[in-house]
């Protein structure tokens, strides 16, 4: 009669401990799926005004408004681009979303189009 009773007391501990462990399974799986972190790259894109551009050269200047992915707040600098095909269709005056990156020290432009 007791190793009956411990067998039955040893499938209840088991059968228990398996149910938090789906519960907490599931709330985890739940959680992930509302804070997925995003892809890098996929971050908004910012906006800014070309004041100058120089294509030899793979720089161009902008007007821009904050860019929150390089916590630097509104100014005008300069960038680089590593294709001059990307300025090809752009020119000084034109409104224009984009996203910078810091690489290597260097600020450049990663995407850029003509703002509608």
């Amino acid at each position: 009669m007791k190793s009956l009773f411990i067998t039955l007391a040893a499938g209840l501990l088991v059968g228990v401990g398996s149910a938090a462990a789906q519960t907490n399974n599931a709330a985890a799986d739940s959680h992930a799926e509302h804070h997925t972190p995003q892809p890098p790259g996929a971050a908004e894109m910012s906006e800014g005004e070309i004041t100058r551009l120089d294509v030899q050269a793979l720089k161009v200047t902008l007007r821009h408004g904050e860019l929150k992915n390089l916590d630097m707040p509104p100014m005008t600098m300069v960038f680089r681009v590593k294709d001059a095909a990307a300025l090809a269709p752009l020119k000084a005056g034109d409104k224009v979303r984009f996203r910078a990156e810091r690489i290597n020290g260097v600020f450049y432009l990663t995407q850029v189009e003509k703002a509608p």
